[in-house]
């Protein structure tokens, strides 16, 4: 008897010690997502993201089309997507991101009630372009979560209409945003030599290279030279509060340096906070004139570092025809680990084929269109937050500081 009972528990033991290790690495989160328009935009007020917030007399849409094909054809506004997943248990101890091929046109992310991650902010779209988030910390595992997301659409084409939509612990699907080549880029070496620069020192901005750039109000903030700092042989442009205005700065070389062509760079060290963000770029003094880019020029992005875009991510962009009919590529991310910690050079190559984008010499992007041949100038400007929701986030006083800037030119 006893023989025949321990077989018997070997038996019903085999089946436990067997079991092999069979959980996916990717699962797919595109289909049945519950579905709200948001046209007042009360969710958040709401609390449309928490997990106990009852959704069961939403519509049901898929992920992989336009929320327009799905019942919602005019659309332009907020929208809300929730979903609840089974997460394995022995994801646990894993990397866990979240990922959609593109979200037309703005996002916000929120895992098991909390949010984690934003992307698109000032009209720079995600609707072609891929992002994920790290969501390791914020998953329960081996039990039901809940995801949220609050899609912006702000024209045409709305809501997570591209596949794939997934939450993975495959590291390959992150592998997006990389530099083209792992070697640095040196203007002194391609021919270039230095043309125009400014290394900030003595104690006043130097009048005859810059000018402070639209003294007055500008979205929620208010543009002052009081924001502007030069000390340590480095230009300060802070943003603080003073008597409940939002004050910063901006500053530009128009009238005083307009040139055509050139390998522009600056080293900095970008800012803490959220909801403001800095941005070296280019600007044509007639871009609202006409929408022949080779004529009227183009805003050249070389990087705008909106930290709530993951902090690990700077962008570059490109408009242009300023008006009505006004035109972009949408934005293009580079991912550099710890790029908001110390300095880093931000750097772009316009000539009269192609822009080359770079970081910390590393070149990301190279885009053959809307190519400028006309006189630009340069601008550093620490934009303040379109909205009192952008700002919630923002942790104040910061600083934007520029160690230098320097403009290459060939013979």
């Amino acid at each position: 008897m006893k023989s025949k009972l321990v077989l018997l528990l070997l038996i019903l033991t085999l089946p436990i010690s067997c079991v092999k290790n069979d959980s996916p690495e990717t699962i797919d989160i595109s289909k049945n997502w519950r579905f709200s328009p948001d046209e007042k935009n009360v969710g958040m007020s709401q609390k449309w993201h928490s997990v106990d917030f009852n959704d069961s007399k939403w519509s049901t849409l898929d992920a992989g089309k336009k929320w327009e094909e799905q019942g919602y054809p005019n659309l332009d506004s907020h929208g809300w997507y929730r979903k609840t997943i089974d997460i394995p248990a022995d994801w646990e101890g894993k990397d866990v991101w979240i990922k959609f091929a593109a979200v037309n046109d703005a996002y916000d992310l929120f895992v098991n009630g909390m949010q984690v991650s934003s992307f698109g902010a000032a009209n720079i779209t995600f609707a072609d372009k891929p992002s994920f988030t790290i969501v390791t910390d914020n998953i329960k595992y081996g039990a039901q979560n809940q995801i949220t997301i609050r899609v912006n659409d702000w024209g045409n084409s709305g809501g997570l209409w591209r596949l794939p939509a997934i939450i993975t612990t495959d590291k390959a699907e992150t592998a997006l945003f990389k530099p083209l080549s792992d070697k640095p880029f040196d203007p002194n070496k391609d021919g270039y030599q230095l043309f125009w620069e400014d290394e900030f020192n003595g104690t006043q901005l130097d009048s005859t290279k810059w000018a402070v750039r639209g003294i007055g109000p500008r979205s929620l903030g208010f543009l002052t030279e009081d924001a502007l700092e030069i000390k340590d042989g480095k230009l300060h442009i802070n943003i603080y509060m003073e008597n409940d205005t939002l004050k910063t700065s901006a500053v530009g070389t128009h009238g005083l340096f307009d040139t055509t062509y050139g390998y522009f760079e600056c080293r900095a060290q970008l800012p803490k906070t959220t909801g403001n963000w800095a941005a070296f770029w280019i600007q044509s003094p007639g871009i609202g004139s006409g929408e022949d880019p080779g004529k009227y020029g183009v805003e050249i992005d070389i990087f705008e570092y909106f930290k709530s875009q993951g902090g690990d991510f700077v962008s570059h962009n490109l408009h242009w025809a300023y008006g009505p009919n006004q035109k972009s590529t949408g934005a293009f991310l580079s991912k550099v680990e710890g790029i908001g910690e110390g300095f880093h050079t931000f750097a772009v190559e316009w000539t009269p084929e192609k822009y080359a984008f770079f970081v910390d010499g590393l070149k990301y992007y190279e885009i053959k269109e809307a190519i400028s041949h006309v006189d630009e100038y340069m601008i550093l400007s620490f934009e303040p937050a379109h909205s009192l929701e952008d700002l919630k986030g923002a942790t104040l006083p910061d600083t934007y500081i520029i160690d230098y800037v320097e403009v290459y030119k060939k013979k």
